[in-house]
C-alpha cells in the first residue's frame, strides 16, 4: 500500500514537472512570435512605403532595389536592437520588482531577451525578400502592383493573427493592419510623385 502511494505520488510529480515545462515553452513560444510578428509588421508597412515611393520618383527598378535593400538591412538592425533593449529593460524592471517588492511575475530570461532581437531582425529581412522580389522578376509597373497587393495580404494575414492571440476580432485587427500599411503606401506614393516633378523641375532649370 505504501509503495503504491509513493509511486502514485512520484508519477504526480512527473506529471507537474511534465506541465510545468510544457508551460515554459509555450511561452517561450509565444515570446518568439512577439518579437517576430513586430518585425513583419513593422518591415511589411516600412518596404510597401519605400518600394512605392522610391519606384515613383525615379522609375527604376535598380534603384528600388538598392534603396530597399540599404533601407530594409537599417530598419532590420533598427528593430532587432530597439526590441533588444526594450526586452532587456523590461527584464530589468521585472527583475527589480521581484526583489523590492515581493512580486511574483514571470522573468524574462537572457536567452528569451536575445532570441526577441534575433527573431525581430528575421522577420524584418523576411519581409523585405518578399516584398523585393517582384523587382526582381517583372517590369517596374507590375512589381508596384504586386509589391503593394502581396503587402495588404500579409498585414490584413499578421494583424488577423494578432487579433487571433490577443482574443481581439481577427478581422477587425487585420483590417486595422491592412489600412496602416494603405495609409503608409499613399503617402511615399505621394512624396515620391512630389520629389519626382522636383527633380524634374530642377533638371529642366538646369539645361
Amino acid at each position: 500500500m505504501l509503495d503504491n502511494w509513493v509511486n502514485m505520488k512520484g508519477k504526480v510529480g512527473q506529471y507537474r514537472a511534465r506541465d510545468k515545462m510544457a508551460g515554459m515553452e509555450h511561452e517561450e513560444t509565444g515570446y518568439r512570435m512577439e518579437g517576430f510578428a513586430f518585425g513583419l509588421a513593422d518591415g511589411i508597412i516600412c518596404f510597401i512605403g519605400l518600394t512605392i515611393g522610391v519606384a515613383e520618383a525615379t522609375f527604376n527598378p535598380t534603384l528600388v532595389i538598392i534603396s530597399g535593400i540599404i533601407g530594409g538591412l537599417a530598419d532590420a538592425f533598427g528593430n532587432s536592437i530597439g526590441f533588444f533593449v526594450s526586452q532587456a529593460t523590461e527584464r530589468g524592471v521585472q527583475i527589480h520588482e521581484t526583489k523590492e517588492h515581493g512580486v511574483k511575475t514571470r522573468i524574462h530570461s537572457t536567452k528569451e531577451v536575445w532570441m526577441s532581437g534575433v527573431v525581430s531582425f528575421l522577420a524584418t529581412i523576411l519581409a523585405l525578400i518578399i516584398l523585393l522580389s517582384p523587382f526582381l522578376f517583372f517590369d517596374i509597373s507590375t512589381a508596384v502592383v504586386l509589391t503593394f497587393s502581396v503587402g495588404m495580404i500579409l498585414s490584413f494575414v499578421l494583424g488577423g493573427y494578432v487579433g487571433r492571440l490577443s482574443g481581439e476580432s481577427p478581422y477587425k485587427t487585420g483590417l486595422k493592419y491592412a489600412m496602416l500599411a494603405l495609409v503608409g503606401a499613399v503617402v511615399s506614393y505621394l512624396i515620391g510623385d512630389f520629389l519626382k516633378h522636383l527633380l524634374i523641375e530642377h533638371t529642366i532649370k538646369i539645361f
